[in-house]
Protein backbone atom coordinates (compact mmCIF):
# COMPACT_ATOMS: atom_id res chain seq x y z
CA UNK A 1 0.00 0.00 0.00
CA UNK A 2 2.71 2.99 0.73
CA UNK A 3 4.35 2.37 -2.55
CA UNK A 4 1.26 2.78 -4.20
CA UNK A 5 0.68 6.15 -2.02
CA UNK A 6 3.79 7.20 -3.15
CA UNK A 7 3.58 6.15 -7.01
CA UNK A 8 0.50 8.31 -6.38
CA UNK A 9 1.94 11.21 -4.83
CA UNK A 10 5.18 11.44 -6.96
CA UNK A 11 2.51 11.56 -10.24
CA UNK A 12 0.80 14.23 -8.64
CA UNK A 13 3.76 16.33 -8.13
CA UNK A 14 5.18 15.69 -11.05
CA UNK A 15 1.99 16.92 -13.01
CA UNK A 16 1.29 19.67 -10.77
CA UNK A 17 5.34 20.46 -12.15
CA UNK A 18 3.92 19.96 -15.89
CA UNK A 19 1.37 22.40 -15.08
CA UNK A 20 3.44 25.01 -13.43
CA UNK A 21 6.04 24.77 -16.77
CA UNK A 22 3.23 25.52 -19.02
CA UNK A 23 1.71 28.40 -17.18
CA UNK A 24 4.94 29.55 -17.05
CA UNK A 25 5.51 29.34 -20.48
CA UNK A 26 2.41 31.04 -21.40
CA UNK A 27 2.03 33.73 -18.98
CA UNK A 28 5.92 34.73 -20.13
CA UNK A 29 4.81 34.73 -24.09
CA UNK A 30 0.86 35.44 -24.00
CA UNK A 31 0.86 37.24 -20.74
CA UNK A 32 -1.24 36.19 -17.61
CA UNK A 33 -4.00 37.65 -18.49
CA UNK A 34 -4.81 36.65 -22.02
CA UNK A 35 -3.60 32.78 -20.73
CA UNK A 36 -6.38 30.96 -19.82
CA UNK A 37 -6.99 27.45 -17.90
CA UNK A 38 -7.46 26.10 -21.50
CA UNK A 39 -4.55 27.05 -22.83
CA UNK A 40 -2.31 25.75 -20.33
CA UNK A 41 -4.32 22.30 -20.52
CA UNK A 42 -3.95 21.79 -24.03
CA UNK A 43 -0.15 23.04 -23.75
CA UNK A 44 0.37 19.36 -22.18
CA UNK A 45 -2.44 17.55 -23.57
CA UNK A 46 -4.46 17.85 -20.29
CA UNK A 47 -7.93 18.45 -20.07
CA UNK A 48 -8.93 21.95 -17.95
CA UNK A 49 -10.67 19.39 -15.38
CA UNK A 50 -7.26 17.51 -14.95
CA UNK A 51 -5.63 20.96 -14.63
CA UNK A 52 -8.70 22.16 -11.81
CA UNK A 53 -7.80 18.71 -10.15
CA UNK A 54 -4.34 20.56 -9.01
CA UNK A 55 -5.25 24.11 -8.77
CA UNK A 56 -8.48 26.17 -7.74
CA UNK A 57 -7.77 29.11 -9.99
CA UNK A 58 -5.50 30.70 -12.20
CA UNK A 59 -4.66 32.78 -9.50
CA UNK A 60 -3.40 30.13 -7.65
CA UNK A 61 -1.62 29.19 -10.57
CA UNK A 62 0.07 32.57 -10.67
CA UNK A 63 0.60 32.58 -6.98
CA UNK A 64 3.08 28.98 -7.26
CA UNK A 65 4.65 30.64 -10.87
CA UNK A 66 5.97 33.58 -8.66
CA UNK A 67 6.53 31.43 -5.80
CA UNK A 68 8.87 29.56 -7.88
CA UNK A 69 10.31 32.53 -9.25
CA UNK A 70 11.63 33.61 -6.17
CA UNK A 71 13.64 30.59 -6.32
CA UNK A 72 15.00 31.64 -9.48
CA UNK A 73 17.62 33.85 -8.18
CA UNK A 74 18.99 31.34 -5.48
CA UNK A 75 22.02 30.67 -7.57
CA UNK A 76 23.09 33.94 -8.30
CA UNK A 77 22.90 35.19 -4.33
CA UNK A 78 24.84 32.13 -3.59
CA UNK A 79 26.88 33.47 -6.11
CA UNK A 80 27.05 37.00 -4.93
CA UNK A 81 27.60 35.96 -1.29
CA UNK A 82 31.31 34.87 -2.15
CA UNK A 83 33.71 37.43 -1.39
CA UNK A 84 34.31 38.70 -5.08
CA UNK A 85 37.47 41.33 -5.34
CA UNK A 86 37.66 41.59 -9.32
CA UNK A 87 34.32 42.79 -10.54
CA UNK A 88 35.27 41.36 -14.08
CA UNK A 89 34.98 37.87 -12.78
CA UNK A 90 32.49 38.26 -11.15
CA UNK A 91 30.00 39.51 -13.89
CA UNK A 92 31.27 37.01 -16.34
CA UNK A 93 30.35 34.39 -13.00
CA UNK A 94 26.70 35.77 -13.16
CA UNK A 95 27.08 35.66 -16.88
CA UNK A 96 27.97 32.46 -16.97
CA UNK A 97 24.81 31.05 -14.54
CA UNK A 98 22.47 32.96 -16.67
CA UNK A 99 23.58 30.85 -19.79
CA UNK A 100 23.03 28.39 -17.79
CA UNK A 101 19.42 28.85 -16.83
CA UNK A 102 18.73 30.25 -20.00
CA UNK A 103 19.70 26.95 -21.96
CA UNK A 104 17.64 25.27 -19.14
CA UNK A 105 14.74 27.09 -18.45
CA UNK A 106 14.52 30.35 -20.72
CA UNK A 107 10.83 30.79 -19.55
CA UNK A 108 11.98 31.48 -15.69
CA UNK A 109 13.65 34.47 -16.44
CA UNK A 110 11.55 35.91 -19.20
CA UNK A 111 8.27 35.49 -17.51
CA UNK A 112 8.95 37.89 -14.20
CA UNK A 113 9.94 40.69 -16.59
CA UNK A 114 6.35 40.09 -17.95
CA UNK A 115 4.52 39.46 -15.21
CA UNK A 116 6.53 42.45 -13.96
CA UNK A 117 5.34 44.85 -16.40
CA UNK A 118 1.65 43.62 -17.04
CA UNK A 119 0.97 43.59 -13.06
CA UNK A 120 3.35 46.98 -12.37
CA UNK A 121 0.06 49.17 -12.43
CA UNK A 122 -1.80 46.81 -9.97
CA UNK A 123 -0.39 47.58 -6.91
CA UNK A 124 -1.35 44.12 -5.00
CA UNK A 125 -0.37 41.02 -3.54
CA UNK A 126 1.24 39.97 -6.76
CA UNK A 127 3.50 42.64 -7.66
CA UNK A 128 4.33 42.87 -4.22
CA UNK A 129 5.32 39.27 -4.46
CA UNK A 130 7.56 39.73 -7.57
CA UNK A 131 9.42 43.18 -6.21
CA UNK A 132 10.21 40.81 -3.76
CA UNK A 133 11.78 38.36 -5.95
CA UNK A 134 13.48 41.55 -7.85
CA UNK A 135 15.27 42.51 -4.37
CA UNK A 136 16.30 39.30 -3.34
CA UNK A 137 19.06 39.63 -6.14
CA UNK A 138 18.85 43.78 -6.22
CA UNK A 139 20.20 43.29 -2.17
CA UNK A 140 22.56 40.60 -2.86
CA UNK A 141 24.33 42.37 -5.87
CA UNK A 142 24.01 45.83 -4.30
CA UNK A 143 26.36 44.01 -1.18
CA UNK A 144 28.55 42.48 -3.94
CA UNK A 145 29.84 45.65 -5.49
CA UNK A 146 30.24 47.15 -2.16
CA UNK A 147 32.30 45.03 -1.13
CA UNK A 148 34.27 45.71 -4.43
CA UNK A 149 33.79 49.44 -4.12
CA UNK A 150 31.50 51.70 -2.64
CA UNK A 151 29.46 53.71 -4.90
CA UNK A 152 26.13 55.06 -4.17
CA UNK A 153 24.75 54.03 -7.57
CA UNK A 154 25.66 50.12 -6.59
CA UNK A 155 21.70 49.87 -5.97
CA UNK A 156 20.69 51.65 -9.43
CA UNK A 157 23.67 49.36 -11.14
CA UNK A 158 22.06 46.20 -9.81
CA UNK A 159 18.63 47.11 -10.99
CA UNK A 160 19.71 47.90 -14.27
CA UNK A 161 21.61 44.82 -14.33
CA UNK A 162 18.62 42.10 -14.06
CA UNK A 163 16.58 44.00 -16.22
CA UNK A 164 19.89 44.12 -18.97
CA UNK A 165 19.82 40.11 -18.13
CA UNK A 166 15.97 39.99 -19.24
CA UNK A 167 16.57 42.00 -22.27
CA UNK A 168 19.27 40.06 -23.42
CA UNK A 169 16.95 36.60 -23.11
CA UNK A 170 14.35 38.17 -24.79
CA UNK A 171 16.07 39.16 -27.65
CA UNK A 172 17.47 36.21 -27.80
CA UNK A 173 13.96 34.72 -28.74
CA UNK A 174 13.11 38.02 -30.83
CA UNK A 175 16.35 37.26 -32.79
CA UNK A 176 16.97 33.14 -33.35
CA UNK A 177 18.55 32.80 -36.47
CA UNK A 178 20.40 36.31 -36.49
CA UNK A 179 22.01 35.97 -33.14
CA UNK A 180 22.44 33.11 -30.85
CA UNK A 181 22.62 33.68 -27.15
CA UNK A 182 26.14 33.49 -27.06
CA UNK A 183 26.57 36.68 -29.22
CA UNK A 184 24.41 38.51 -26.81
CA UNK A 185 25.74 37.51 -23.68
CA UNK A 186 29.10 38.63 -25.03
CA UNK A 187 28.11 41.81 -26.19
CA UNK A 188 26.11 42.01 -22.37
CA UNK A 189 29.40 41.11 -20.89
CA UNK A 190 31.60 43.30 -22.90
CA UNK A 191 29.26 46.02 -22.25
CA UNK A 192 29.23 45.91 -18.54
CA UNK A 193 32.70 45.38 -17.95
CA UNK A 194 33.96 48.25 -20.62
CA UNK A 195 36.14 50.82 -18.76
CA UNK A 196 36.20 48.89 -15.48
Amino acid sequence: MPDTINKKETKRIATKGRVLEAATHLFARLGYHKTTIQDIANHIGMTTGAVFHHYNSKPEILEDVVEALDHSFDQYIEYLDLDHEDYKKMIHGMMNIFMARFCDHPDTIIVLASLAAEFSHIKGPVMAKIQAAYDKFVDAFENALNRISQNKTNRAAAVCFISGLQGVALQALIREGEMNIDELVAGFSTLMTLNR
